[in-house]
C-alpha cells in the first residue's frame, strides 16, 4: 500500500466535506497538518504543538514512545478546538486511512463547534501556549529552572480541581455576596412573580463587616483559582502567570475529558457513514476497502481491561438513532409487556437523526451514559466486569460481574466530575488565621492516601499556611470523618 498522494488527498477531503455537510454536519474551516511520528508523540505527550518544558511531559513522550515501537499505540490524529480547527494527522498512515482519520477529523470538528461544554474554550490555546513556552523559558533564566518547575509541579497537582468554563461570565465575589445576602438596593426584578424573588432586607454594618470575612462566599471547588487570589504568600507576577497558564489549559482541555466517549464515539460514527458513501462512490478500491476495514476495527476492538470510547460511544449513538427512529422510547413503549410486540416495535418515526444532533448538542459522558447506556448495548459490547487469573504462565480474563445494572452503575460512576474527587474551598480564613479549610465531598470513593499525601504537600507549598483536608472513611459498617492538616512538619493524619 503506497503512502498519501497529496492531490488525491485534497480531492478526497473536498468529498468528505461534500458528504458530512449532506449528513448535517456543521464544523468550523479545517487544517491539516501531516507529520512525521515524533512530532505526533511530542503532541500527544506534550498536550499541544507547543507547551512549556516539564518533566513530567518528558516521561509521557517516553512512554507513548514505548509504545509506538512496540505497536500497542499508534496515533492517528490530533484535534485541536480552535477557529480554524487545527488537526495533525500522521505521515505514515497509509491512504485509505487517512481518508477515514480526515471523516474522523470533521466529525470531531463538528462536536466541538456545537457541543455545549466547549462553547466558552479558548480557540486560540495553540497561539497563546506557544506565547507561554517562551515566557516560561524567560523566567527559568531569570529565577532559577528549580524555583520554576517546582511551581508548575504545584500548580499541576491541581489543575484538575477547578471550576469549568460553562459561561461566558464569572462571577466575582463581591457579586457572589450580594446573590448570597442580598446587599442590593433594589429589587433584582419587578412583575407578578416578586413573590419568588428572595427576601431584600436591609443588613446591619456589623453584619455587612461579618459577611465580608466569609471567603469563599460560598464553597467552590476552584481550589487552584482560589490559591491563585487568595494565597497569604502574595505571588509574585511571573508566579501568578505560570499558575495561570495551567489553570487556562486545564479549562480548556476539561471538555475533551468530560466528553472523551462522546466525543470518540460521535466522529466514528460519522467515519463510517462517509467512508461507505465514499465506498459507494468508487473513490476508494476494494484493496483499500480492506485496509479500512482492518484499521477500523482495530479502533473499534474490544479490551476487558479498559473501556474504548470510539467502540463504546459509537455503539450508543447507533442505538439511539435505532429507538429513536422506530419509537423505542417513551411511556407507551416502556410500559408494553409482550416480549415479542416488544421486540418488534417499529412506529416508523425516522426521529433518528434529529435526536442524535441534539444528544450531540447538550450532553457530556456523564449523563450520556447515565440516560442511553442499555443492557442490550452491554450485551452486545461483552461490557462486564473482568478480572485476571493466573494460569501460571500466562493470565486469563475471567467474566466477574454479569448485571448490566451494576456495570452501568460503575461506568457512570467513574465518569462523575470528569473522574476527579469533587473537593470544596469552604474556609480561605479558617480560625480567623488565614488558615485554608478544605472538604472532601465522600461519595463512596475514599482519597487515595499517597496521593492526597502529597498533593496536601503541594497546597501548603502555595498557602504557605496550615491547610486542612476534610473527607471520610469506611468504619465499622459505615463512615467518619478523618482529617489531613498540611503544616510545616509536612502531612499528618488525624480520626
Amino acid at each position: 500500500m503506497k503512502g498519501p498522494d497529496p492531490e488525491r488527498l485534497k480531492e478526497a477531503d473536498k468529498l468528505i466535506q461534500e458528504i458530512a455537510r449532506d449528513f448535517g454536519l456543521d464544523f468550523m474551516p479545517q487544517e491539516f497538518d501531516i507529520v512525521p511520528a515524533q512530532k505526533m508523540l511530542e503532541i500527544t505527550a506534550y498536550r499541544l504543538p507547543v507547551n512549556f518544558s516539564h518533566w513530567s511531559f518528558g516521561r509521557d513522550y517516553e512512554m507513548e514512545r514505548t509504545k509506538y515501537d512496540h505497536g500497542f499505540a499508534v496515533p492517528y490524529e490530533v484535534v485541536f478546538n480552535s477557529d480554524p480547527c487545527r488537526a495533525y494527522i500522521m505521515e505514515t498512515n497509509p491512504f485509505p486511512i487517512q481518508v477515514m482519520v480526515m471523516a474522523h477529523v470533521y466529525a470531531h470538528n463538528d462536536f466541538m463547534k456545537n457541543n455545549r461544554y466547549f462553547q466558552y474554550s479558548r480557540r486560540d490555546m495553540i497561539t497563546s501556549a506557544s506565547e507561554a513556552a517562551s515566557r516560561f523559558r524567560r523566567y527559568e533564566e531569570d529565577y532559577g529552572l528549580d524555583d520554576v518547575e517546582k511551581l508548575i509541579d504545584a500548580g499541576m497537582a491541581l489543575q484538575w480541581h477547578l471550576e469549568p468554563l460553562d459561561k461566558s461570565y464569572q462571577e466575582t465575589e463581591e457579586e457572589a455576596r450580594e446573590r448570597l445576602y442580598g446587599w442590593k438596593k433594589e429589587p433584582a426584578g419587578g412583575g407578578e412573580f416578586d413573590d419568588l424573588l428572595p427576601e431584600n432586607r436591609q443588613i446591619t454594618r456589623e453584619e455587612k463587616m461579618e459577611l465580608r470575612k466569609k471567603t469563599p462566599p460560598e464553597p467552590t471547588v476552584d481550589i487552584l483559582g482560589y490559591i491563585i487570589e487568595h494565597s497569604p504568600k502574595r505571588f509574585r507576577e511571573w508566579e501568578r502567570d505560570v499558575l495561570g497558564v495551567i489553570k487556562q489549559q486545564a479549562q480548556y482541555f476539561i471538555p475533551y475529558r468530560r466528553t472523551k466517549i462522546m466525543n470518540e464515539g460521535w466522529a466514528t460514527f460519522w467515519h463510517e457513514k462517509i467512508m461507505q458513501r465514499l465506498f459507494n462512490e468508487k473513490f476508494l478500491n476494494p484493496e483499500e476497502h480492506g485496509f479500512y476495514n482492518l484499521y477500523n476495527s482495530r479502533v473499534k476492538s474490544h479490551n476487558p481491561r479498559m473501556i474504548n470510547p470510539y467502540q463504546l460511544g459509537s455503539a450508543i449513538f447507533k442505538n439511539i438513532e435505532d429507538r429513536w427512529n422506530k419509537g423505542r422510547f417513551g411511556p407507551e413503549y416502556e410500559g408494553c409487556e409482550v416480549a415479542w410486540q416488544k421486540e418488534k416495535w417499529d412506529a416508523g418515526l425516522m426521529k433518528g437523526r434529529e435526536k442524535i444532533f441534539q444528544v450531540r448538542r447538550t450532553y457530556m459522558d456523564w449523563f450520556f451514559l447515565d440516560e442511553f447506556l442499555n443492557k442490550e448495548i452491554i450485551d452486545e459490547l461483552n461490557l462486564y466486569v473482568y478480572r485476571e487469573e493466573d494460569k501460571g504462565l500466562y493470565y486469563e480474563e475471567i467474566v466477574d460481574e454479569v448485571d448490566w445494572e451494576k456495570v452501568k452503575k460503575a461506568l457512570v460512576r467513574s465518569l462523575m466530575h470528569w473522574g476527579v474527587p469533587r473537593i470544596l474551598v469552604v474556609d480561605g480564613n479558617y480560625q480567623n488565621n488565614m488558615q485554608l479549610y478544605l472538604v472532601h465531598v465522600f461519595e463512596g470513593l475514599p482519597l487515595h492516601d499517597e496521593y492526597c499525601r502529597k498533593t496536601m504537600e503541594y497546597v501548603y507549598y502555595l498557602w504557605g499556611r496550615p491547610v486542612y483536608l476534610e473527607t471520610r472513611e469506611f468504619h465499622d459498617g459505615g463512615t467518619r470523618k478523618v482529617l489531613y492538616i498540611a503544616d510545616e512538619n509536612g502531612v499528618s493524619f488525624h480520626r
